[in-house]
């Protein structure tokens, strides 16, 4: 019993250090490239689907059906910045959340939660 139970709290401790882990920038090219990734935006409260195309290119679909197009890149510091068409550049910090979603953070607040990651073109982008 006394077993179990601390198997238990290590494993919740475990996943509690390494909640919201901060990944390199490599860590994030090995992530994304070449994959898609299911979107929820803090900023407009809206779902996304992005495809992070392994030359820098991205497509983007709102839950509305709107494509977007434009790029993605990694900075020299880590951060992950997408530039779609029309829109300002947007640079931030990618987190681990442990529980199979990241956080996409700019200025210390979460401006998107990457739900989740699916292998290749996933969304038909």
């Amino acid at each position: 019993m006394n077993k179990a139970l601390c198997m238990t709290f290590l494993m919740t401790l475990s996943a509690a250090v390494f909640a919201d882990t901060p990944f390199t920038g490599d860590q994030i090219k090995q992530l994304i490239s070449g994959n898609s990734v299911d979107i929820h935006s803090n900023v407009n409260g809206r779902d996304f689907e992005f495809y992070f195309a392994a030359d820098g290119s991205i497509t983007a679909r709102a839950e509305n059906g709107s494509i977007f197009k434009g790029a993605w890149r990694i900075t020299d510091s880590g951060e992950q910045c997408t530039k779609l068409d029309g829109k300002d550049e947007s640079c931030g910090q990618l987190l681990d959340s442990s529980d199979g979603s990241y956080k996409r953070m700019e200025g210390g607040s979460p401006r998107a939660i990457w739900k989740k990651i699916y292998p290749g073109n996933h969304f038909g982008l």
